[in-house]
Parts: C-alpha cells; structure tokens; sequence
C-alpha cells in the first residue's frame, strides 16, 4: 500500500510538473495575458477539469517551476558545512551560477516569466507566495542548523531571500548574461551585502 502511495505521489507531482513546465514556456513565449487555461492544458497532455484539479488559476501552475530553485538552494545551505550566516554568501553565488550550458538555457528561459511579473498581478502575487515560502523553510533551516534567536534566524532568511529575489528581478529587466558583470549571481551579491545583519 506504502509503495502504491508513493508510485501515486511520484505520478502527480510529475504531472504538476509537466503542467509548470509548458505553462513557463507559453507564458515566456506568449505572454501571461495571451495563453489560456486551456492552452496550457492542451500543452501539457492533460484534459482541462484535471488542470483544475492541480491548479486553481493559469498563474499557480508556474509555482512548481519557481519552487525548483528555492528547493535547490535550501538543499545547498544544509549541506554546507559552515554556519548559515558564514556559508549563505557562498552558497547563493553557487545556485545561481550555471554550471552547464543546460542550466545556462534554462536561466534564460526564466527572464521572460521574470519580465511579466510587473504587468501581471495575478503572477506577481505567486512568485511573492513561493518566496515568503521559501523564507519560511529557511528559517526553520537556519534554526535547525544552530541559530537558537528565532529573531535572527528571520532576518538572515529575509536577507537571502530578498536578495535572490532581487537579483532575479533585477537581472531579468536588463540585457545582462547569465555569468558576470549584471548577472543574478552578481546582482543577488550585492543585494545580499546591503541587507545581511552585521556581524
């Protein structure tokens, strides 16, 4: 029974994902405003009644796409060896350098979807969702890692998530690489810098 709950589990979120992924590129290539529910559905293989299953509006279906980053980061910061604080900088420079010219392609493929956060409220308000998400995994992540002041570990989990959030945004509005000068990585360094406690 274990095991057919997990091949079931494994089977939506795969499905979640195929969802995110064909609702990214409609929406990187089209605009948020041009592609329907329906579209994406289609895209994706699946009837439109079971995109409602999985998402509430065209917008919640990007979520699992914005999710992957944050999960990846997280995972980083706990297997640092350093402390949170010590190994965050670190870190975050290493998430949002791509390594490969896939992981390069796939960053660049955000920068649309980055774009029409601006001009779209409905986007804005899932990407604002996934982030304070993110925050709050963080802080858990931070506490469990030796930051006993619940007060601290809050603002150094806002400090990382704003300036990655920053930085993306930032990035995405200009006509800055993936790598260097202008790239998330560098712009979410200086964002990070600014807002860091001192220590």
């Amino acid at each position: 029974m274990q095991n057919r709950t997990g091949l079931m589990s494994r089977r939506k979120a795969a499905t979640a994902g195929e969802i995110a992924t064909e609702a990214a590129r409609l929406f990187s290539e089209r605009g948020v405003a041009q592609v329907t529910a329906a579209e994406i559905a289609e895209a994706s293989g699946v009837s439109l009644r079971t995109f409602y299953r999985y998402f509430p509006t065209k917008e919640d279906a990007v979520a699992p796409v914005l999710e992957i980053g944050a999960a990846r980061w997280q995972a980083a910061l706990e297997e640092a060896e350093e402390e949170p604080a010590a190994a965050i900088p670190a870190v975050l420079a290493a998430q949002l350098t791509p390594e490969t010219p896939e992981d390069a392609e796939g960053l660049a493929r955000m920068r649309p979807l980055l774009r029409a956060l601006a001009e779209d409220r409905e986007l804005r308000a899932v990407w604002h969702r996934v982030n304070h998400e993110s925050e709050e995994r963080l802080v858990a992540l931070i506490s469990e890692r030796g930051e006993r002041d619940r007060l601290a570990a809050r603002v150094l989990a806002a400090a990382a998530t704003e300036a990655i959030r920053i930085g993306l945004e930032e990035w995405s509005r200009s006509t800055a690489g993936v790598r260097g000068s202008g790239s998330p990585a560098a712009l979410a360094a200086r964002a990070y810098a600014a807002l860091a406690p001192k220590r």
